[in-house]
């Protein structure tokens, strides 16, 4: 079913959009961004996006780097990470799997779900290849933009406004058996991504030789995948597996000249995994390493602001009145943040135990994991603070204290009195190394009780205990989990289940906690002046000032969510049906808090979040192929209803939820932290997936559509007293919000393939995608990154901007197999 479906960017987490109880994020589909290629950030049963656990077969790829940091990027922050450690491409997958409630003791470190993606072992019948192109772009794109974004559309120079792209994806793979007992998959993908942009935001764009040239964005994704199966005897079976999956996503910054700079991530994940089908059970051990990271390259490592002169005549600012701009040019240095990972598994499966009516099956396991993590500034980085100063007619540059090339004797534009201008003050980050390791470990048994009642059908209890502990926090954890499954005693055409679940599920503290508060603390001042002589003088160090304070690092309790969870499933027939009822309470969640402003501004991490989350998840399918006049049909049905309420903001500081003022709402007063969940936050969904194959000749043809309605939601922005709707009647101190109500969105997405038998299973194929088919234009909401009103995910606020998603896009891939 995964080669059925469109598949985007072919990562993980666009294909589980056809099934319920995952939400995604606002701007995951948002028009003005489709050259990106990074897999979409998801919420499973209400869950934090970076509390999920991924797994590809059966190794973990979680990114604690710093997967929720947003997109700022200057002197002491870099653009946060994916959750997802590893974009893998779906073309090499048997399975994906998504478990979003009673789930077993045998997964720990997650509050969210439980996403494992399975490699397919290789084939018997042969050695067999594959390699296909796939290809997209702004020609085949139909973009809906908000009448507020339309001019920074159209000239566009950051990565929030992309009107031009083009993307291609390459995909080979081989696969087959070396030996009688031996087989081996290699593959290779490529995702490139190229967005071409003007040099400048337009109000940079008014002077300067260069800002007629353009520059341009890459997004650029390699695949390297190797797995070997042994399987020397019938009862034992060895997995060998080497991926190497970095990622560079390559951005400039529209203010200023040699600007470029380069988001590393991804990684490599090697893992040996060994299955021994024993007398006593299923005895799977699991070796694994990894290292993934979140890391900066910059083609400069100093940030420069100067007066605009023939020798600094580049884009930048103009001044209305006196017609001198200001230019700037550099980076922010090069930042490596690296997480390397050590991890044992061992889990037990035991072979039944049957006693009268009731069968026990033990499952028993452990697991260990040691990493190393580490943040380090290449080397130092020069930022100039404060305009430049101008040398007169009697003053010169001279001799850098320090070696800097911070003074020019380029008269300034519309300054005659100037023969030149120097700085008189910077910051410098000194490059440095900090790092730390940490050891965990887990295990937990399982007892999976099935009690034969005959006539009156039967029942399975699963009882489960975890344990965890780590040395980062210094805490353990103890979760208990349970399931109880009753089977009514009719035949399995028509087999009704009742479901029960009461669980409590444990998640993880990211790195980047730690990091941020520890790694850059290094910051010296420099100032100097034209005090006597010709020259400026030295640079003398401002001992009142360097540090730069930025964040502090406690000891913090483990989230964790309690979850109850009923429901039922029925057999009918060819179909099966499922619907689940799941509440989440949420504890001890993290948020963060800022103390100070401006330069003494520190940002902390607490436990004082909590959320609650309640959801009903329906989906019906055919369990076996129905035949009509020799095509074949599977459809899938999806509902889900989702109410996520949560006290913090997860993007940043807002001490006001621990404040917890009363605020105005939509004409009544409401505490802060009732405020709604202003992301993954559209009440229910409803999909439909069918998939229709038909053989003819040597020809095979298939047509996939996947219908998805989402529902409207709401959305807070703050009101001014000079705005409608502000109600002069309230005390002045109480902020007002008034009510923006999103319509509910549509889409209908199609997949047209063809393939054709050319000679002996040599196989020609095509797939078009369509998405959006009827180009329906629908709205969403994100909050505006201050002064550049480019949409990032996050909380509403009062520049919160209405985007829409994208229209009809058209997707070609063609291919031979073999």
């Amino acid at each position: 079913m995964l080669d059925s479906n469109p598949s985007g960017n072919g990562d993980i987490t666009s294909i589980l959009r056809i099934l319920p109880n995952v939400q995604y994020d606002n701007a995951q589909l948002r028009s003005t961004t489709p050259g990106e290629i990074d897999p979409a950030n998801v919420s499973i049963s209400g869950g934090l996006f970076y509390q999920n656990n991924f797994q590809l077969d059966g190794f973990n790829m979680n990114n604690d780097l710093d997967p929720n940091g947003g997109t700022t990027n200057n002197q002491s922050n870099i653009r946060g990470g994916r959750s997802q450690g590893l974009a893998v491409d779906t073309s090499l997958l048997e399975s994906i799997v998504v478990q979003d409630s009673n789930i077993s003791a045998a997964y720990g470190r997650f509050t969210g779900g439980v996403i494992e993606a399975n490699v397919r072992k290789p084939r018997f019948d042969g050695w067999h290849a594959n390699v296909s192109y796939q290809y997209t772009s702004d020609k085949f794109t139909q973009y809906f933009i908000h009448p507020s974004a339309e001019s920074m559309f159209a000239t566009s120079a950051e990565e929030n406004y992309q009107p031009n792209f083009v993307k291609h994806l390459v995909r080979a793979n081989t696969e087959g058996y070396i030996t009688k007992n031996l087989g081996l998959i290699a593959s290779f993908s490529t995702t490139q991504s190229f967005i071409p942009l003007a040099s400048y935001r337009s109000n940079y764009s008014n002077a300067g030789d260069d800002v007629a040239q353009g520059r341009e964005q890459k997004r650029q994704s390699y695949n390297y995948y190797l797995k070997a199966n042994y399987n020397p005897t019938e009862s034992f079976t060895l997995e060998a597996t080497l991926a190497y999956m970095p990622q560079d996503n390559t951005y400039f910054n529209p203010l200023a000249r040699n600007s470029y700079y380069a988001m590393q991530s991804g990684g490599v994940q090697s893992g040996l995994k060994a299955l021994w089908d024993t007398d006593l059970g299923l005895w799977t051990n699991t070796l694994s390493y990894s290292w993934l990271e979140n890391s900066r390259r910059s083609d400069a490592n100093y940030f420069y602001q100067w007066y605009r002169s023939a020798e600094k005549n580049w884009g930048g600012t103009s001044n209305a009145t006196t017609g001198m701009g200001i230019v700037f040019e550099g980076g922010y240095g090069d930042i490596d943040q690296r997480q390397h990972t050590l991890n044992y598994k061992s889990d037990m499966q035991f072979e039944p135990l049957s006693f009268w009516r009731i069968e026990n099956t033990f499952r028993v396991g452990a697991e260990f994991s040691y990493q190393d993590v580490a943040r380090n500034r290449l080397n130092d980085l020069t930022a100039v603070q404060g305009k430049p100063q101008l040398l007169t007619s009697t003053q010169t540059c001279g001799v850098d204290s320090l070696g800097l090339d911070l003074c020019s004797m380029s008269p300034v534009f519309r300054k005659n009195s100037s023969v030149g201008q120097y700085a008189n003050q910077i910051y410098i980050w000194k490059a440095g190394n900090f790092g730390f390791n940490l050891f965990s470990y887990g295990s937990y048994v399982e007892d999976d009780m099935k009690f034969d009642f005959g006539n009156a059908g039967s029942m399975n209890a699963r009882f489960g205990l975890r344990l965890d502990g780590d040395t980062y926090m210094s805490k353990h954890t103890l979760a208990p989990r349970f399931s109880l499954n009753h089977i009514a005693p009719w035949e399995d055409s028509y087999k009704t289940t009742f479901i029960f679940g009461a669980n409590r599920y444990y998640g993880r503290n990211l790195l980047s906690y730690r990091l941020y508060a520890e790694a850059i603390t290094n910051r010296e001042n420099y100032r100097r002046s034209i005090t006597t002589g010709r020259t400026p003088g030295d640079w003398v160090l401002n001992t009142t000032n360097t540090s730069d304070l930025g964040y502090t690092f406690s000891k913090l309790n483990v989230p964790y969510d309690d979850e109850l969870t009923f429901g039922i499933t029925q057999n009918l027939w060819l179909f099966n049906a499922s619907l689940k009822y799941i509440h989440r309470s949420g504890k001890d969640e993290i948020m963060q808090r800022q103390t100070g402003s401006g330069s003494n501004a520190v940002s902390s991490w607490s436990n004082d979040g909590s959320s609650q989350s309640d959801i009903i998840a329906l989906m019906v399918q055919n369990v076996k192929p129905i035949q009509t006049f020799g095509i074949t049909h599977h459809y899938l049905f999806a509902f889900d209803y989702t109410n996520t309420r949560r006290s913090y903001n997860i993007y940043a500081a807002d001490d006001a939820y621990i404040e917890n003022n009363q605020i105005y709402y939509d004409g009544q007063l409401i505490n802060y932290r009732d405020r709604p969940t202003e992301n993954w936050a559209r009440p229910f969904t409803l999909r439909l997936t069918t998939t229709h194959t038909y053989n003819i000749w040597r020809t095979k043809w298939l047509w996939n559509n996947f219908f998805r309605y989402r529902d409207g939601y709401e959305r807070m922005v703050l009101i001014s007293r000079n705005q409608p709707g502000y109600n002069t009647s309230i005390d002045p101190s109480i902020q007002q919000y008034a009510k923006m109500r999103f319509p509910g969105a549509f889409t209908w997405d199609m997949r047209i393939g063809f393939e054709v038998d050319m000679w002996h299973k040599n196989t020609l194929y095509v797939n078009l995608d369509i998405y959006n088919v009827l180009n329906t234009q629908n709205l969403t909401a994100l909050q505006g990154s201050g002064i550049t009103g480019g949409a990032v995910t996050g909380i509403a606020s009062s520049t919160a901007i209405a985007v829409y998603e994208l229209g009809r896009q058209f997707w070609l891939q063609v291919g031979y197999k073999l």
